[in-house]
């Protein structure tokens, strides 16, 4: 059953928001293979990886909750969603069922940005390292996405993955684990749930 929520409205704020680890705060150089200055390159010289395959982004936006089957929930053990409305527009959240705090959740959005992971890599050049903690480009089932947030909260639960399904909307997984294994490391975690919604919108 559906249970209201109050969610802090940090997990909200998408616009500065994408990708993981950023370990060097290095200029970008083309010649460069390692994976923070490649990053910077492609953030510098916007651009961001093209969706090949876009998807349908109508469910994300008009019932989010949607977006996780509930055979997925299952897997993923959480509970059912609970939407909530806001300045992002229409968002999900869904409760671990194994935390007895109820801490542990994991909220998805679609991103208000009309610019999809290039606003999203437009922030980033801007801002770089000096304004994110954490970015690390990677991809979620065949789909460009990035780890980022402008503080690192990653050890105290907290990651946050943005997805591109089509050149001009991205979307934000959202990861807050409160206890339990992943709590340490919670980005493999907001990855699975955000295969889970891409397949869903893949089976339309």
């Amino acid at each position: 059953m559906n249970r209201r929520l109050v969610l802090p409205g940090l997990a909200l704020v998408v616009l500065a928001l994408a990708g993981c680890s950023s370990k060097t705060g290095g200029t970008a150089n083309p010649a460069a293979s390692s994976p923070d200055d490649t990053a910077s390159s492609a953030a510098g010289g916007n651009s961001a990886p093209k969706v090949s395959s876009p998807l349908d982004p109508a469910k994300l936006k008009s019932d989010p909750c949607s977006v996780l089957s509930s055979s997925q929930r299952s897997t993923l053990g959480v509970e059912d969603g609970t939407p909530r409305s806001g300045e992002a527009g229409s968002t999900c959240a869904w409760v671990y069922t194994d935390d007895e705090t109820r801490s542990s959740r994991v909220d998805i959005a679609a991103d208000p940005n009309t610019d999809g992971l290039a606003g999203i890599y437009d922030l980033y050049a801007k801002g770089g390292t000096d304004q994110y903690e954490y970015w690390e480009p990677t991809e979620v089932s065949g789909y460009p996405g990035v780890y980022a947030a402008t503080k690192d909260f990653r050890s105290k639960g907290q990651c946050k993955l943005l997805v591109g399904v089509t050149d001009t909307q991205a979307v934000q997984v959202f990861s807050q684990l409160g206890s339990g294994p992943g709590a340490s490391d919670p980005c493999p975690q907001t990855l699975k749930v955000a295969e889970a919604m891409i397949q869903t919108l893949k089976e339309g």
